[in-house]
């Protein structure tokens, strides 16, 4: 595994990984296999299971090593910190030219304690102290991330794509229908 995503080797696709994982330990087992032992079935059945638990505790931390090389994995706290809080920026302002000026200060204030954790976080990664408060910086971002962000981009995209293909046969249509009354008039 370490030569296949270990050190300084480039970020690999999970399904991949997966697959090498399976192809490798099928191959650890079936070399413990025909090794000959002292022992009963039974005794080395028991180290067999010993085995296959450690070959997927490594894998568990391989996929995390792996995860850390994604770079938008790695680039999602903070873009999620910023989404946040251009959204912030973007109400506040519009809800201050309204006049709703209780609901534009909290927009700020909300925008604040995100520039906060922003800045928070990138200390954290810097300097490698107080990891927890960065960990849980970036689970509170993974949540945001999961229930609000995605869900509203990809339901902005699916509406966007709808109304581009009712756009299109619209205009298939009355261009058919024109190149059809050109017709009946010659």
């Amino acid at each position: 595994m370490l030569q296949v995503c270990g050190g300084d080797k480039p970020y690999i696709a999970p399904a991949d990984l997966e697959q090498k994982h399976q192809d490798l330990k099928g191959f650890a087992i079936k070399h413990f296999r025909s090794v000959k032992k002292m022992g009963g079935e039974e005794f080395c059945r028991r180290y067999q299971d010993q085995l296959e638990e450690e070959l997927d505790e490594i894998y568990a931390n391989f996929v995390k090593h792996n995860d850390g090389k994604n770079l938008f994995y790695a680039a999602r706290t903070p873009a999620t910190l910023f989404a946040v809080m251009f959204a912030m920026y973007i109400i506040s302002g519009l809800t201050g030219f309204l006049g709703m000026n209780s609901i534009a200060t909290l927009c700020n204030l909300v925008m604040g304690i995100t520039l906060v954790s922003l800045c928070t976080w990138a200390y954290v990664k810097y300097s490698g102290e107080f990891r927890e408060i960065g960990t849980l910086i970036d689970q509170m971002a993974e949540v945001l991330w999961e229930q609000v962000i995605k869900p509203l981009g990809e339901n902005l995209i699916e509406d966007t794509m709808r109304q581009s293909v009712t756009n299109s046969i619209k205009a298939g249509l009355t261009e058919q229908m024109s190149q059809h009354a050109r017709l009946k008039t010659n």
